[in-house]
């Protein structure tokens, strides 16, 4: 790339550059405009075929400046720390999370709608661990989807009866990191989705540059909350562990069952796509 006249900088020194992003700054009639994709999976064309990721594809101003900002950051002209909307390993992303697990536990406590999807690669880190053990003891229902390795340990009474941890294994690679909380809202739709480059591991949160965005536009929230029930209530491809670290894989128990999410997921798009070419027909 370098050969090719392309400007390419390696980042910080210290700090492995993680983070899923791509920007375009385009001069459209007598200004600039500035599009962002930020993802949850590697830019990759081999890669892109085998893992589930996520990505969205953004001109929100409020958006594309605060990643303008990240790279000027990871070149040295940047040392903003107060990013309002998205979560930034290491300088704001642990104390977020960390934020957002207690909020939780506290409108569980005063009887407000409460509760925590997430789903990551691996999970170990201590405080993140300790926010959702808290969490759990206080009502809070907690599903976690886990590809690898879990630290956590659920279903131990007095201290994570309310955490179910379950991983999917299939014919692609769990890849997608994605964070729901319910945030007292009264449908479950309204509360606060998340995707990004970062596990619930300490060199994520710590020794990485990573980038996780909220969600706010109701079809891309729609589509990972379709997306997220259908892991959920997967009983092909999904497996249960529980306090001792052992998992067990789900067994169908009604017709169609035994279609695990991957296939589910993989029709379902393909239909979309054919729906959509329908209607360009007509148009």
């Amino acid at each position: 790339m370098e050969k090719a006249g392309v400007h390419v900088v390696y980042g910080i020194v210290g700090l492995k550059t993680h983070a899923k992003l791509a920007l375009v700054v385009r001069r459209e009639r007598e200004e600039f405009r500035s599009y962002v994709h930020i993802g949850t999976g590697n830019y990759h064309s081999q890669t892109a075929k085998l893992y589930t990721d996520f990505g969205l594809f953004t001109t929100r101003p409020e958006i594309t400046s605060e990643v303008v900002e990240i790279f000027h950051y990871l070149t040295g002209r940047s040392l903003k720390m107060d990013y309002n909307q998205l979560l930034v390993a290491p300088i704001n992303m642990k104390a977020r999370f960390i934020e957002m697990i207690k909020q939780e536990t506290e409108n569980a406590k005063s009887g407000l709608p409460s509760g925590i999807i997430a789903k990551c690669n691996n999970l170990e880190e201590k405080s993140i661990i300790e926010a959702l053990y808290e969490a759990s003891q206080a009502g809070v229902p907690i599903q976690l989807i886990v590809r690898g390795f879990c630290c956590l340990r659920p279903g131990e009474a007095g201290l994570s009866e309310n955490i179910k941890v379950q991983s999917i294994v299939g014919q692609f690679l769990e890849h997608s990191r994605v964070f729901y909380f319910r945030s007292g809202k009264a449908t479950e739709m309204e509360g606060r989705f998340f995707i990004g480059s970062a596990d619930w591991m300490a060199r994520n949160l710590l020794g990485r540059v990573e980038v996780v965005t909220p969600v706010e536009d109701r079809l891309s929230r729609e589509k990972i909350w379709e997306s997220l029930q259908a892991m959920l209530n997967d009983r092909r491809q999904s497996w249960d562990m529980d306090g001792n670290g052992n998992s067990v894989l789900r067994q169908p128990q009604n017709p169609g069952e035994e279609i695990g999410v991957h296939d589910l997921l993989a029709e379902k798009t393909r239909l979309k796509s054919l729906l959509f070419k329908m209607d360009e027909l007509k148009n």
